[in-house]
């Protein structure tokens, strides 16, 4: 399998970083970026593993960070969709999932 990451998940990582360094400092968001990367070797890996959550959605959890990352598997891609902090509603969290794949239509067939 190959890993694509949509376009917008980097910017909800730069704003996931950008509320960290707000936070809790400059370095709180450093961590919180390098975490997020740390985790792609295991999505790319172990994607059959984690279960879908929602629809054909599957979702792992950015420790020890509120963000969860949700990817889906098209054909031999496991396409990074949204990078989601898990307060947040989860009627949004459906709506955005939703835009991000149909917004990506035509790219998951590259």
């Amino acid at each position: 399998m190959k890993l694509r990451i949509l376009p917008e998940v980097l910017e909800d990582i730069e704003q996931g970083a950008e509320w960290y360094d707000h936070c809790g400092g400059k370095t709180l968001g450093d961590r919180f970026l390098a975490s997020f990367y740390s985790y792609l070797p295991e999505i790319l890996r172990d994607a059959l593993i984690h279960r879908p959550v929602y629809r054909q959605f599957r979702r792992i959890l950015i420790k020890p960070f509120s963000y969860a990352v949700y990817f889906r598997i098209h054909e031999e891609w496991v396409v990074v969709v949204l990078v989601w902090h898990t307060a947040r509603n989860p009627t949004d969290l459906k709506e955005r999932l939703e835009e991000r794949i149909l917004g990506a239509g035509a790219s998951l067939n590259d």
